[in-house]
């Protein structure tokens, strides 16, 4: 059996590592979160670029020389005023967009709305009053703006994306910030104003300086989330608009921008960019722990296991630095699959362990797990591990192969096959999901299915040499079985025949001839009783050889065509068998055939799938109206009308029948009205095609041999079932795979490892 791993380590990891995703919304997760997944670049990230190359314009405005502004002195300030606005706006947008998907551990006892809604009321009406008294308030303005910056404050803490210890950090940020800010300010208004020369090297200056710049700088450098370096980048740009907003209504206003005015801009633009530093830094840290990561993951993909075990460390030490090493799962469990893949189960299993803490939702991780403890003949507890990856992600394709090889391994077949039938559905195109089946269904008996699933492992790997193998071993026993189970069918006893074929099936075929000869010897030296109808043998055979004429008939057919019993028919069979006239062949489990000619021992060589030219394609595009193919009998190929329920030359039930497109030869239910690969109409009206045009495979070219699943239902895609709106792996595509698969050890089959992305 194949087991497989499936990576997903909470629901972080799409198809390929992505350094810098440029187009995203502001709506990001806190890095307070657990788990959580770093991000490297987005909207974010590219304003506050574009805010610190407008600083960098408003540094030379203020300082370097206030002659290059372009109009009157109004004009530029309105614009000092409505960028600084859209920037103050755009950072409260991210602030408040961010979202939390951990437990909250927010802990103040004033809620986060309430809190949100009386900094907005304190900010409006703040505001509102210096609008409205302005020059008339004299020293009061200082007070409404101080409380205008605190009602800023409160609306930003009270976003999701902030905890208790940065609510107290951004608050203690903000304090110093505006003890800083009084210097200029009280100067300004007049209030404790220096001797005229002194400013700003007053004691009391000195001490308001010290005081703010220390608890600022404290408090910038103990933020442990993006989002509080926004917040801190936010308030000094709040300083910076505070400006040009009391120079537009009046207060203080002297036409120009003042020393005082400077001063303040020199505080609003450095403690403005200093966070925004530690943020670019931040990402910064982040690019290089996702080069370490996709490093780590390329090293496991080429077998370098030791140089990915130590790239995993770097990037958990990486961690460290930013404070995310108990929230990022992904480096545990990188490092994880690196010791898995170097059979270090143990302490494999202690990474596995603490990256499943950080991200209980890691699939992959889980499947891991499962693959250790089958491993080391743990199957109940690898079962366990199977358990939860699917309750994670229920369709998960390699853990329900994995799972079915833990059930085959204890011998749970039944269950096995299951698991793999739900892989295969979810894995259309597993080789391994297929292979373990087909193994599985010749262990039980079941040739036909186990042909099946050569086929499509074979399709799914063309080079695979295992199943090339399963096909030949699978079709010749099947080919055997088939003649077995139409003797038993006619009463006689195949003891003899089932004995060869399990003990000598290299001489199945010989001994088969001997066992028809001594079928002949006794039916042609029994007494004729008097009483007894006597057998024309020889118009039996002639009925025979008509009635099989196309695909073949059933023995029902046959008994009915020459009005014989079952047990009569045996001599005349024997005979048409001996001569290779004719040979058994079984549709599904029960039906049994009489064809003509000899029973194929070899199967035809499998057809190599081209892509088709581009001549070819456009052929297919001229010819793409629908056409009305015929319905044909699977069993004899009668064309029908298509209302019958059974066949009325073979007899054949039509209740769960399929047959074959005549078009492109996909396997189409019987109750189907059209094909659903090429459009072909069965039953119905044909829009834009000619009436009672029928479409044929081109004269010289034989219909493509399609596999058909005798016995076992053919499976269809398997559909995620309905969720409570998350993104369900959408059943996976090839384009959409978080890990590749590759063989590495065999417990009751193969164990298969997915690779992280």
């Amino acid at each position: 059996m194949a087991v497989e791993d499936n990576s997903k380590p909470g629901s972080s990891h799409g198809n390929d590592y992505s350094i810098a995703t440029m187009l995203r919304t502001f709506s990001e997760p806190s890095e307070a979160d657990r788990p959580f997944v770093p991000r490297v670049g987005g909207q974010r990230f590219f304003i506050l670029l574009l805010y610190a190359s407008v600083l960098v314009v408003a540094s030379i405005e203020f300082f370097a020389s206030q002659r290059i502004w372009y109009g009157s002195w109004d004009v530029y300030n309105s614009y000092v005023l409505t960028v600084t606005g859209v920037f103050v706006f755009l950072g409260m947008v991210m602030l408040l967009s961010s979202k939390r998907n951990a437990v909250d551990a927010y802990t103040l006892p004033i809620p986060r709305v309430v809190l949100v809604s009386l900094g907005l009321v304190m900010f409006s009406l703040s505001g509102l009053a210096l609008i409205y008294w302005n020059k008339s308030l004299e020293g009061w303005a200082v007070a409404l703006s101080i409380a205008m910056i605190y009602g800023f404050l409160m609306t930003l803490i009270g976003g999701r994306g902030f905890d208790t210890k940065d609510t107290l950090r951004l608050t203690t940020y903000a304090t110093g910030l505006i003890i800083m800010i009084l210097v200029p300010v009280h100067e300004a208004f007049g209030v404790a104003r220096s001797p005229s020369g002194e400013y700003p090297f007053t004691l009391l200056n000195l001490i308001l300086l010290t005081a703010g710049m220390s608890l600022a700088l404290i408090s910038v450098q103990s933020f442990q989330t993006r989002d509080g370096f926004v917040g801190a980048w936010l308030l000094g740009a709040m300083a910076i608009f505070l400006i040009a907003f009391h120079e537009q209504i009046g207060i203080v206003a002297s036409g120009n921008y003042a020393p005082y005015d400077r001063a303040l801009a020199l505080i609003g633009v450095t403690f403005s960019f200093l966070p925004l530093v530690m943020y670019v830094w931040r990402e910064r840290v982040y690019f290089f722990l996702w080069k370490k990561l996709k490093t780590a993951n390329t090293l496991i993909e080429s077998g370098d296991y030791k140089e990915a075990l130590k790239q995993s460390n770097d990037a958990i030490r990486q961690c460290s630095r930013v404070g995310i090493e108990d929230r990022f799962a992904l480096p545990w469990s990188l490092k994880a699959d690196a010791l898995y893949r170097m059979k270090a189960y143990e302490k494999a299993r202690v990474h596995y362990d603490t990256a499943l803490t950080i991200d209980p939702k890691d699939s992959t991780s889980w499947c891991h797990m499962g693959n250790m403890y089958a491993f080391e003949g743990k199957q109940e507890a690898a079962l366990k591990a199977f358990d939860q990856a699917l309750k994670v992600e229920p369709t998960n394709g390699y853990a329900w192969n994995n799972k079915g090889t833990v059930y085959q391994s204890i011998g749970m077949f039944e269950d096995a096959l299951i698991c793999f039938d739900k892989a295969a559905g979810y894995m259309p195109d597993s080789f391994d999901a297929h292979i373990n089946m087909a193994r599985l269904f010749s262990k039980l008996g079941h040739s036909n299915d186990a042909l099946y699933n050569y086929r499509e492992a074979l399709d799914a790997r063309p080079n695979s040499d295992a199943a090339r193998d399963g096909i030949k071993r699978e079709f010749f026993r099947s080919m055997c079985l088939d003649q077995i189970n139409g003797w038993e069918q006619l009463g006689m006893d195949t003891s003899y025949l089932r004995k060869i074929l399990d003990e000598d099936p290299a001489h199945f075929v010989s001994r088969s001839k001997e066992f028809l000869k001594n079928i002949v010897e006794q039916r042609t030296q029994l007494t004729v009783l008097p009483s007894s109808e006597h057998v024309d043998v020889n118009t039996a055979i002639q009925t025979i050889l008509r009635v099989t004429e196309g695909p073949g008939v059933t023995l029902d057919r046959i008994e009915e065509a020459t009005s014989l019993k079952m047990h009569d028919l045996v001599l005349p069979l024997a005979l048409l068998m001996e001569t290779d006239h004719v040979h058994f062949k079984t549709v599904g489990r029960q039906q049994v055939y009489v064809s003509k000619g000899k029973a194929p021992e070899k199967p035809p060589e499998p057809v190599v799938k081209k892509s088709a030219s581009p001549h070819e394609h456009e052929k297919k595009s001229a010819h793409a109206r629908p056409v009305r193919a015929p319905i044909k009998c699977p069993g004899c190929g009668q064309v029908l009308t298509g209302d019958e329920t059974k066949c009325p030359n073979c007899d054949l039930p039509f209740e769960t029948a399929s047959f074959d497109c005549p078009i492109c030869h996909e396997e189409v239910p019987f109750s189907s009205s059209t094909c659903p690969k090429c459009g072909a109409v069965f039953r119905g009206e044909v829009e834009d095609a000619v009436a009672g045009s029928v479409a044929e495979p081109p004269s010289g070219e034989a219909p493509k041999d399609k596999k058909k699943r005798r016995g076992w239902p053919r499976r269809k895609k398997a559909k995620a079932p309905p969720a409570k709106k998350e993104p369900a792996p959408k059943p996976k595509s090839k384009e959409h795979r978080r890990r590749e698969v590759v063989t590495i050890e065999p417990t009751a089959s193969v164990l298969i490892f997915k690779r992280r992305k």
